[in-house]
């Protein structure tokens, strides 16, 4: 019986029962569903809900990510190696505007506009500072 409840989805994925969803527990799962999905667009899935960046999936990321809530960035270093999918040590924009249309109501104008406003000298890209900057002017700090 197909269920609402975000637990029981999350369940579900986390098929060796640690508290832990990871890519493949995604994949298998979306998998058994019957439907198509590359192991690119899964660890987009989830780069957007590891809040922490050990790119596993915990109980209250996905409750959070499932219920568009912004989880709390604890640490700046962890998030940006979230972002930079390609780990050039660099932010791109496409990056970000992959990972903010995860977001409910951002869009690549939002992605464009932040960008433009963290990025200090210029270069079209954001920088591990740059980002941390952006980070805290957000959380206010």
């Amino acid at each position: 019986m197909a269920s609402n409840d975000p637990t029981d989805t999350f369940d579900l994925w986390d098929r060796d029962g640690d508290g832990l969803i990871s890519a493949d527990d995604i994949l298998a799962g979306i998998t058994a569903l019957g439907l198509d999905i590359d192991g690119e667009a899964v660890e987009r899935l989830v780069a957007a809900a590891d809040t922490d960046g050990d790119w596993l999936i915990s109980r209250a990321e996905f409750d959070a990510a499932r219920l568009g809530r912004d989880p709390e960035i604890t640490d700046t270093d962890a998030a940006f190696d979230t972002f930079d999918v390609n780990r050039n040590q660099l932010i791109e924009l496409d990056e970000l505007e992959s990972l903010l249309r995860t977001c409910p109501g951002l869009t690549d104008e939002t992605a464009e506009s932040l960008l433009a406003a963290a990025d200090s000298d210029g270069d079209g890209f954001l920088s591990r500072a740059e980002f941390a900057a952006l980070i805290a002017h957000l959380g206010g700090s």
